[in-house]
């Protein structure tokens, strides 16, 4: 884990525009109560989830792990019986997916930025929030785990060694590139 580093600059935005968020030097955490007015297609949601960022990024990865406190989403999944993932969690603990790891590099070309990061966990929440109400999703969420790869790798075959990658690992074992694509056919028809 690589710890993010928040400067003066970081937290005074932070004060001046999330207020009920509150950052913690000796945890190196942010965490209270995330709210947001967001409108997507002229529908208008305004919702607040509970939150904690911890400022430490995983391999791999240049953001933060962040977890809905108070179980809202876990709780909707069950109300809802759909799978976690389709609600972009990781786990019963409240650890949000918010994006696929080679898609970081297009969010974040110049690292981890506090702004774009918490206006993307916004972006991120109103999708669930948009769920929660109307029972679908406001766009077009990215699939998790392999299906999420292979998403990504029929989006934009740039991605092909990121994708590759994936799934070399999710079967245990090196690919050629017609195992690769045969793999791939196989995957999407079992959606």
């Amino acid at each position: 884990m690589a710890k993010i580093l928040i400067t003066e600059h970081d937290l005074t935005y932070l004060r001046e525009h999330y207020p009920l968020l509150k950052y913690d030097k000796s945890k190196n955490t942010i965490s209270g109560v995330l709210a947001f007015d967001l409108v997507y297609n002229k529908i208008r949601i305004r919702d607040k989830f509970n939150i904690e960022i911890n400022l430490e990024s995983p391999k791999g990865s240049v953001l933060p792990i962040v977890k809905e406190v108070l179980n809202r989403i876990v709780k909707i999944s069950e109300r809802k019986k759909i799978a976690l993932g389709d609600l972009h969690l990781n786990n019963t603990q409240g650890e949000l997916c918010l994006i696929i790891p080679p898609k970081e590099k297009e969010r974040y070309p110049k690292g981890f930025d506090l702004k774009e990061f918490l206006r993307h966990l916004e972006e991120h929440l109103y999708w669930v929030s948009y769920y929660e109400r109307y029972e679908k999703e406001p766009w077009k969420g990215q699939a998790h785990g392999i299906q999420g790869y292979i998403e990504l790798y029929d989006e934009n075959h740039s991605y092909r060694a990121d994708v590759k990658k994936m799934v070399e690992e999710d079967v245990g074992k090196k690919l050629s590139r017609p195992e690769f694509r045969r793999l791939i056919k196989t995957k999407r028809k079992n959606k």
